[in-house]
């Protein structure tokens, strides 16, 4: 598994059920979906993912009526494999700025409590004058950001004893040994080439 850091934060929002659904931001790329995926792997007996970049057909789950019985209804009846469970269930609405309805479906979902609900996507800031009524306080909002170095060294497999070495000499103000040193230049390069790819790919 990538670890990010962002995961232990869902956890908490999950543990803490304070009524809200989760909104993740963030630039394309950076590993919304796949932590979001992992997540619902990880605690939940069954995961429903909706892509609105691919999932054209679902959109039609959130005209009209927005009671949560109608579109859980709606959407176990476009896809046989969807099933909400309550207590059990996460529901992923990826892509959630190509779906305004289903952005303020959200309120309903959270007012309602028995799915937990985790939205995410790109560039939400430029449909959002398109959605018509916002969930004012029944969201909880988080920010994914491109892998920190931190996040990246254990990607690539680095001991913890050398990742907490060269913490405690950051925090300390002391040098790092040259060898030491040299292999964590090597990899921040590593990721900053990485980032830059990802970059000119787009």
């Amino acid at each position: 598994m990538l670890r990010r850091k962002i995961y232990d934060s869902i956890l908490e929002w999950k543990k803490a059920k304070n009524g809200t659904c989760l909104l993740i931001k963030g630039a394309r790329q950076v590993g919304k979906t796949y932590i979001i995926r992992k997540f619902g792997e990880d605690n939940y007996k069954n995961t429903v993912y909706i892509n609105f970049d691919i999932d054209e057909d679902l959109k039609s789950a959130f005209d009209g009526n927005l009671n949560v019985d109608h579109i859980t209804m709606l959407l176990s009846g476009l896809r046989t494999g969807f099933k909400f469970e309550e207590g059990s269930t996460l529901l992923i609405l990826d892509e959630i700025q190509n779906c305004p309805r289903a952005r303020t479906a959200l309120k309903a979902f959270a007012v309602d409590g028995r799915y937990d609900v985790i939205a995410s996507g790109s560039l939400l800031g430029v449909n959002l004058k398109k959605v018509p009524s916002f969930p004012v306080g029944y969201e909880t909002d988080m920010t994914l950001r491109p892998l920190d170095f931190e996040e990246f060294v254990w990607g690539m497999g680095l001991d913890e004893k050398v990742i907490e070495e060269v913490k405690s000499c950051i925090s300390e103000k002391t040098p790092l040994s040259a060898p030491l040193m040299k292999a964590m230049t090597d990899l921040f390069d590593q990721l900053m080439s990485s980032r830059n790819s990802v970059l000119y790919s787009e």
